[in-house]
């Protein structure tokens, strides 16, 4: 009996770090897909403003970057909105990078695109 004290202390201290790294990796997986999800909610907004009559990259771009000044903070780093347009449909892709939680490693990066036709005036 005496030769098994203080192993309940080691077996902690060797699964403690374990289960906290597990603990934090979900945690980093839930800011990737927040800031996923906030990503296509900003491409979604300008691919809605770009394609009104008349359409207009600018009023894209602005749009979703007006949506991310409001919702994205620093929970989208390096964010960039790239808008291309054709006489048929907008385009608005939005990427960036989610926020870390380990110290001295980057975030996971973060790509959302969405398209929209353009709206067209039926007689």
């Amino acid at each position: 009996m005496s030769g098994e004290r203080g192993a309940a202390s080691v077996e902690l201290a060797v699964t403690f770090p374990v289960v906290l790294l597990l603990v934090m990796t979900l945690i980093q997986a839930a800011l990737w897909f927040y800031a996923r999800s906030i990503a296509l909610g900003a491409a979604q907004e300008g691919a809605r403003e770009g394609r009104v009559q008349p359409a207009s990259t600018a009023r894209a771009l602005s749009a979703a970057e007006g949506f991310l000044d409001q919702t994205a903070q620093d929970l989208l780093t390096g964010r960039d909105v790239t808008v291309t347009g054709s006489p048929s449909s907008i385009e608005v892709t939005v990427t960036g990078t989610s926020l870390s939680l380990f110290p001295g490693l980057s975030g996971w990066s973060v790509a959302q695109t969405a398209i929209g036709p353009v709206e067209r005036p039926t007689p």
